[in-house]
């Protein structure tokens, strides 16, 4: 019997914000979730942007490939999303919640969809807005204006005054249930797409009932500084004063311990909110008979710099606290023990891991990898002894102790020893004693480029010899 897939989602989530990595988060449900499953501790986005990681994960090729390489573009119609796939292997499909399709045409591959591109009420008087599900509960519900639901805290986050149950978090997770109780198709497998829009921005997480969880002062700070951007390329402190060039991007301003903290708390209670939606769905789940045959896959698009080196937000860089993220994987076995896994996977490996569950072929064009054999007995795994990264002219590629940011047309770059420097506090790119890892990283690069040219794989000639 062919399982169905449940893929839930949120947006800006950073790597260390689940409960099994970071024990100032309280995720219990996740946790569980990973105790049940496979929990990849080295999972990575292709992209630190929305548009441009989705559209990798939904067509399973990257940024640069699929046609959508930067927040500002979208989709062509030609491009495939694996959501479609499915549905030609006979699967009902649905997305509840976030998406960021944005322009594009392209055949979504949906039968049911309720998409919600938004992170709160916002500026009611955008076009557009009012015809989500969510302004229209809101609005039945008597709500007019943003200043009813939540007030400012501090320069970045918010305090969520109206109750729990009109956050955009908690509709999505009641949706999840509404679909998995009402809507569920029966005797027909089926994908679900349950996308959260936060921990994102505006970190309207304090006041919600989960709050009392936390204590200020016993929330994490930073392990860096923002003098660490010292030894960074020129536009790390250009964005750091300005905050221009990328909505809700990059930017903070000399932030206090008590504004970090603040911050912090109010991006954890949100984080905890969804967690809690998120048990209630897999709660529902069970009721209905359908946990052991589903295949859950939860992962987050890109991270969030959350006061690393005094930024906010994201941006065109390829940051470790942008770039790692969270990914756990329950088989659809029942029993299964769940284990940690320190392989180097990404959130585009979705798309072939789903097909594949479906007993679909994934097509040649895909750079997405099938993860289903880390749970299959006597299967190879698929190990990588590099990751590769984008943004827009930045390109990367890590192994397992370096990682190597190129600029294209620029003199400067990025070069970490991650084994000795984990949060990439010193930039070694002109330490003349790392030359020699900086010319191999380069060149494991440039492998990487040429190999993902499209039909890369073909030889040149019948017969041609071998270089």
């Amino acid at each position: 019997m062919r399982p169905n897939i449940l893929f839930i989602m949120t947006d800006e989530q950073r790597f260390d914000t689940l409960g099994t990595v970071n024990s100032a988060v309280r995720t219990p449900h996740l946790d569980q979730l990973a105790r049940e499953g496979i929990s990849f501790t080295r999972a990575y986005t292709t992209n630190p942007s929305c548009v441009p990681a989705r559209a990798a994960i939904i067509t399973g090729r990257y940024p640069s490939k699929c046609g959508a390489p930067t927040y500002i573009t979208h989709l062509p119609p030609h491009e495939v999303t694996f959501t479609s796939l499915l549905q030609q292997q006979g699967y009902y499909t649905a997305v509840l919640g976030k998406q960021h399709f944005g322009d594009s045409l392209i055949d979504r591959g949906y039968d049911h969809a309720d998409i919600i591109d938004l992170h709160g009420p916002g500026d009611w008087d955008i076009e557009g807005e009012s015809e989500t599900s969510y302004m229209k509960f809101l609005k039945a519900a008597g709500f007019t204006r943003t200043s009813q639901l939540s007030e400012r805290v501090n320069r970045y986050s918010q305090r969520w005054i109206a109750e729990a149950r009109y956050h955009i978090d908690d509709y999505i997770g009641e949706l999840g249930k509404s679909w998995l109780r009402h809507q569920r198709p029966k005797g027909q497998p089926w994908y679900c797409c349950l996308s959260f829009p936060g921990p994102h921005m505006p970190f309207d997480g304090a006041g919600l009932p989960q709050e009392t969880g936390y204590r200020l002062e016993d929330i994490d700070l930073p392990l860096t500084e923002e003098s660490d951007l010292d030894s960074k390329p020129p536009h790390f402190r250009q964005q750091l004063v300005t905050g221009q060039g990328n909505p809700g991007g990059a930017m903070a301003n000399g932030m206090t311990k008590q504004e970090l903290r603040e911050t912090r708390l109010s991006y954890y209670a949100n984080m905890s909110l969804i967690d809690q939606k998120i048990g209630e769905v897999i709660t529902e789940l069970k009721a209905a008979g359908e946990y052991d045959n589903t295949l859950i896959l939860f992962t987050s698009d890109h991270g969030e710099y959350m006061g690393d080196f005094g930024m906010m937000g994201k941006g065109q860089y390829l940051s470790e606290v942008l770039m790692r993220v969270p990914f756990l994987i329950k088989p659809p076995v029942s029993g299964f023990t769940g284990r940690t896994e320190e392989a180097f996977v990404s959130n585009l490996d979705i798309a072939a891991t789903c097909l594949s569950a479906a007993g679909a072929q994934v097509p040649g064009n895909m750079d997405s990898v099938d993860l289903s054999p880390f749970w299959k007995s006597g299967a190879k795994r698929p190990v990588k002894d590099i990751v590769y990264l984008e943004a827009g002219d930045l390109r990367a590629v890590r192994n397992e102790s370096w990682k190597l940011v190129y600029y294209r047309g620029r003199p400067y770059g990025e070069l970490y020893h991650l084994k000795e420097d984990p949060w990439e506090r010193h930039n070694l790119w002109e330490n003349a004693s790392a030359s020699g890892v900086k010319e191999q990283l380069k060149s494991l690069l440039m492998d990487e480029l040429l190999a993902l040219g499209e039909r890369s794989h073909m030889p040149w000639n019948d017969k041609a010899p071998q270089i």
